[in-house]
C-alpha cells in the first residue's frame, strides 16, 4: 500500500510539473500576441496627440532632399488628432549637422531648412505622407501592425526608459510596417520587428526595425559583411498637450510671422534609447 502511495504522489508531481512547463511556453489569453498588438492599435488610435522618435543604427542610410543627398540621423515629431504633425529631422550633409522642420496638416506640407533660409517652404518633404493615415484603420499603426507575421510572445522585460513591456518578435514586408516609423522612411524587403507594449496601458511604447540589404543602406568596405540597418521608433507623451509651430497657408514666404531664424521644434526629449537598439533588437536568424 505505502509503494502504491508513493507511485501516485510520484505521477501526480509528474503530471503537475509537466503542466507547469507548458504553461510557461504557452502565451496566456492575456499575453496572447496578435491580442496584444491588436489592442495596442486601438489604445493609440484613441491618442489625441503622441510624440514619437526615430533613431538609426548600423550603416549610414543615405536620403535624397532639395538639397542634394544626406545621411538620417535622427527624428522628433508630435502627431495632434486628427491631421496635423510636425516633425525636426537631424541630418548629415557633406559631413555637416542640418535639421529640417516639416509640418503636415493633412496632405498639405511646408518645411524649412538652411537652404530655405530657415523659412517655411509649402512644398512636399515626404512626397504622399498624409497625417491623417497615421492612425487609420486601413494605412496607419493599426495596418502596420496587423500587417506583423510569425508573431511569438518574448515575455516581460523592463526598458531603459523605466517602462514594463510585454516584448513580442515578428517578421514583415517592409513597406507594410513604414508607419512604424512615422511614415517618414520606407524600409524595404522582409524585416525583423520587436514590438513592446506597456503593461498596464496596453499602449505601444517602442518598435524595433530590422532592414536588411538596403539599397539606402552605405556600401560596406571590402571583406566586411553587410550590416543591417536597426530603426528604433520611441512612442512616449501620449496626450500631452500639443506644441505645434504652425506655419501660415499660402505661398510659404512667411516674412514677419515669427519663422524666422534656426530651425526648432518645442520638444520634450524623448526617451534615452542609446545602447538598446542592438541589444534589444531580435537578432537574425
Amino acid at each position: 500500500m505505502r509503494r502504491l502511495l508513493v507511485m501516485m504522489a510520484l505521477a501526480a508531481l509528474a503530471l503537475l510539473a509537466g503542466c507547469a512547463g507548458n504553461a510557461s511556453s504557452t502565451p496566456t489569453a492575456a499575453t496572447e500576441p496578435l491580442t496584444l498588438v491588436m489592442e495596442a492599435a486601438d489604445n493609440i488610435r484613441e491618442a489625441d496627440t503622441f510624440r514619437l522618435s526615430v533613431t538609426q543604427t548600423g550603416p549610414d542610410y543615405g536620403m535624397m532632399t532639395d538639397y542634394g543627398s544626406v545621411v538620417f540621423r535622427s527624428a522628433t515629431g508630435q502627431y495632434v488628432a486628427p491631421r496635423e504633425m510636425q516633425a525636426n529631422v537631424r541630418v548629415l550633409a557633406a559631413g555637416l549637422p542640418i535639421q529640417i522642420d516639416v509640418f503636415s496638416r493633412g496632405a498639405d506640407q511646408w518645411y524649412r531648412a538652411i537652404w530655405t533660409g530657415n523659412q517655411w517652404l509649402n512644398q512636399p518633404f515626404q512626397a504622399g505622407f498624409n497625417p491623417e493615415t497615421l492612425i487609420s484603420a486601413d494605412a496607419g499603426l493599426q495596418a502596420a501592425l496587423g500587417a506583423l507575421l510569425e508573431l511569438n510572445y518574448a515575455g516581460e522585460k523592463e526598458l531603459d526608459s523605466g517602462a514594463q513591456v510585454h516584448h513580442i518578435t515578428a517578421t514583415a514586408n517592409g513597406p507594410d510596417v513604414t508607419a512604424l516609423l512615422g511614415g517618414l522612411i520606407e524600409p524595404v524587403g522582409e524585416v525583423s520587428v520587436d514590438v513592446y507594449i506597456d503593461r498596464q496601458t496596453r499602449q505601444p511604447v517602442r518598435f524595433t526595425i530590422q532592414e536588411f540589404n538596403s539599397p539606402y543602406a552605405a556600401t560596406p568596405e571590402v571583406g566586411e559583411e553587410a550590416q543591417p540597418i536597426i530603426w528604433t521608433i520611441d512612442i512616449y507623451d501620449i496626450n500631452a498637450p500639443a506644441a505645434l509651430d504652425v506655419p501660415q497657408a499660402g505661398d510659404g514666404q512667411v516674412g514677419d510671422s515669427g519663422f524666422m531664424g534656426a530651425p526648432s521644434l518645442n520638444d520634450a526629449p524623448p526617451p534615452d534609447s542609446t545602447g538598446e537598439a542592438e541589444s534589444e533588437a531580435t537578432p537574425a536568424s
